[in-house]
Formats: C-alpha cells, structure tokens, sequence
C-alpha cells in the first residue's frame, strides 16, 4: 500500500507541476517587458519575403486569404506568395489562378491527389527556390519564409513586425500571435476581421456571439507560455497560422506524412542551433470552430501528430539542449502523456480507495461516496445559478474533451499508418 500512495503522490505531482507549477512560472516570465528588437530602417533594407500555405477545398475562404496578403503594409517587389492548392475538388483552384492572372507575385502549384499539407509545403518550397536568384536580385540577403493557413488573416503590419527579430544572426525563426474570433466584415463574400478591433478582448464569432468553444481561452494562456519559453531560450515550435524561418533553415527531410508541421519546423529550427522567438505584436485572426464536434475532430488529429513529433524532434530532449530541453519535456512531453498519467492515477486511487475499504469494512467508501454525491451536486446547482462557476464548468468539460482527444490520437499513432491528408475544420 505504501508504493501505491507513493505512486500517487509522485503522478499527481507531475500533473501538478505540468498543467500549474511551469505555466504559472513561464506566464510570470512572459509578462516581464521583452528588450525590442531593432527597428527595420527603409523600405529597401527590408528582407525579401515568400508566403507559402497550402489549401485543400477552400473555396470559401481563398479569395479573402490572397487578397488579405496583397494588401499587406510591406514593399510590393519584397513580397511573393506561392499558394498550394491540395487535391481541390471545389473551387478553390479556380479562385487561386484567377488571383494569379491578376498579380505577378502570386504563384499557384496545384496537384490532382490531396497529399497532405507537409508534402505541400516542401513543393512550394521548392518552387520559392527554383526562383530564388531572380527574387535576390529585388531583395539581396537572406530571404524568409513565412507559412499560414488559408484560412488565416494578417494585420497589415503583420508582416513588417514579424520580420523585425531578424535583424539578430541568432534568431532562425519568428511565430507571431493568433488570435481566435473576431467581430467580421466581409472581403468578396467572405468574412473577415474589421482590422484595427483587435483590443477587443472578447473573443466574437461571426454573428456576434461568444465562440462556441473555449479555444480562444487555451490560445491566450499558450500565448503567454511561449512569450515566457522565447525569453527563456526558444518557442517549441511555431503556431502554423503566423510564423517565419530563414530559407536556408527550411528541413526538406521531414516525412510527408508529418502531421503537425508547425511544431516539427520550429523544432528544427533550434536543432540547427537558431532560436525559434515569439513576436507578439505580429497578428493573424481566424475564426472559432463551430461546434466542439469540429474541434474534437482536428484534436484527434493533432494528438496523433503529438506523438509523432516526439519521435521525430526526440535530439532536442536531450541534455545537451539546456534549458530548451527542460522546457520540452515540461511544456510537451508530460502535458502530451496527461490522459495516461490521469487513468494510472485513477486506477491507483481506486486500489487505495478498495483497500481502505477492506480495512475499515466498507464505510470510508460509503462516507466518501455520499461526499461526492454532495459535492456534485452542489457545484451543478451554483453552475445553474452563478456565471462564473458556469464558466468553470465549461471549461472543465472542454480541458476533458480535449484530453479524451489527445488519448484517442494517441490510440492512432500506435496503430500507425498515419497520413499527412486532413479534412476541413467546419468554422463560423
């Protein structure tokens, strides 16, 4: 009984530091005041800069995403984007080329067979490099990849703030900041941020109401880890919607089937021995998921990917990546291992529970049980009658969701056979 009290002890303090104890001191190290990066001077001195996202059946929202880019606040003959369009069976094609016919900088590579956004990526990059020497001859020095989402919008200093870190050689990578929700106007049918609202703390979904899933919550928290992780040494990866690497960083032999790039390409980044920095003031805005049914979908998904990332990132686990390492094995590896840890603490807790019912013939259960009835009870009655443990409520329900979906990716990744292909997220 004694090893079985220790264990509990011992996993509930690893739930403890790894969801309480290191956010809470990350967090606190993210609000101190960052030292700014050196502003870039003219226009001319600024980097040369190629867009690069991938989009599969995005019809709806690929006319607003181009445009959002060409009216972006950055030298006109700095800026390339190169769209992937993935195995489309809707209009989305169509909708790129015609953007294409209407501006030079814009490059669109299609494929008939959705292979997966990685093998997108790596195509693009490919294609940016195949033009490298005419683009150096408008924007000598290093060039700079920056990768989206299609579904994603930008400030219109965005890309100027985002370029800003690499003014410092050391600095391989910059993520910017997302932002989930937004109060919409519309671009071409499609709904898009009123740019300038982004002070509104409230998170909006197109029609106005609150979002229909406490995403948004989870983004801000994360937001304040990784100002926290880039002060310390390195972000863990990069946020797919908003972030940069130099070219010449760009690692051409991860698998095609990688699910979560983002994190992968960031990881690799700091392999290199380049740190990946978090810029905050660089904005992108997409929408909420409609229902948690659409994210318990891209959850699995990404939990699958979790795991997979372990495998291919598991150098910088090692020791000799200092504090880079601490914070992988801290904010990743044991946040990624919580729905197993949860069930083994389950398990032993109701072998204790079992045993003291042995010894004490049965009434610290029944005790224990009427407490928890009780307990239970009361807490729906003030979620019924007060918003704040409604809130609360909420978000347990979302944090069990999505731990239920990060095990359920995990079951995936065992059997293999994982496919870089996805599926839209339905979205407001």
């Amino acid at each position: 009984m004694a090893t079985m009290v220790i264990a509990f002890i011992v996993i509930l303090g690893v739930l403890g530091y790894t969801w309480i104890f290191y956010p809470g001191i990350m967090m606190l190290i993210g609000r101190r005041k960052a030292k700014p990066h050196v502003t870039p001077g003219r226009d001319e001195t600024l980097p040369g800069v190629v867009v690069v996202f991938s989009a599969h059946n995005e019809e709806k929202v690929i006319g607003a995403r181009i445009s959002n880019l060409l009216a972006l606040d950055y030298p006109r003959d700095r800026l390339q984007i190169h769209v992937g369009t993935d195995g489309c069976t809707d209009r989305t094609e169509s909708i790129a080329q015609a953007w294409a016919e209407t501006d030079p900088r814009i490059h669109v590579t299609s494929r008939e067979q959705c292979a997966g956004k990685t093998s997108m990526l790596k195509l693009l990059e490919s294609e940016a490099r195949s033009r490298d020497s005419e683009f150096r001859l408008l924007a000598p020095g290093s060039r700079l990849l920056v990768f989206t989402d299609a579904n994603t919008l930008f400030e219109p200093d965005a890309l100027r703030r985002l370029v800003v870190p690499f003014s410092d050689p050391k600095i391989g990578g910059v993520c910017g900041r997302l932002l989930l929700g937004y109060a919409s106007g519309a671009v071409n049918g499609c709904s898009v941020p009123v740019i300038g609202t982004t002070k509104n703390k409230e998170p909006m979904t197109n029609n106005g109401a609150k979002g229909a899933t406490d995403e948004s919550t989870y983004w801000n928290l994360e937001a304040l880890i990784k100002a926290g992780e880039s002060r310390v040494d390195s972000c863990l990866g990069a946020n797919g919607a908003i972030y940069a690497i130099r070219a010449e960083l760009f690692p051409e032999g991860i698998p095609d089937n990688t699910i979560i790039d983002d994190f992968v390409i960031g990881m690799k980044v700091r392999e290199q021995g380049f740190r990946m920095v978090y810029e905050p003031s660089a904005l992108a805005h997409e929408d909420l998921p409609e229902t948690v049914g659409d994210e318990w979908k891209r959850r699995v998904r990404i939990g699958s990917g979790a795991y997979q990332a372990l495998s291919l990132c598991r150098a910088c686990l090692s020791p000799g990546y200092g504090w880079f390492a601490l914070m992988f094995w801290s904010h990743k590896v044991l946040r990624w291992l919580t729905p197993q840890l949860s069930l083994g603490l389950m398990m032993i807790g109701l072998g204790l529970l079992g045993e003291w019912a042995w010894r004490t013939e049965g009434w610290v259960v029944n005790l224990t049980a009427v407490g928890v009835v009780l307990a239970f009870v009361l807490f729906m009655v003030l979620v019924e009658t007060t918003e704040r443990a409604g809130k609360l409520y909420d978000r347990l329900v979302y944090f069990a969701a999505m731990q239920a979906a990060l095990f359920v990716g995990f079951l995936k990744f065992c059997r293999g056979n994982l496919k870089g292909t996805w599926e839209r997220t339905g979205r407001g």
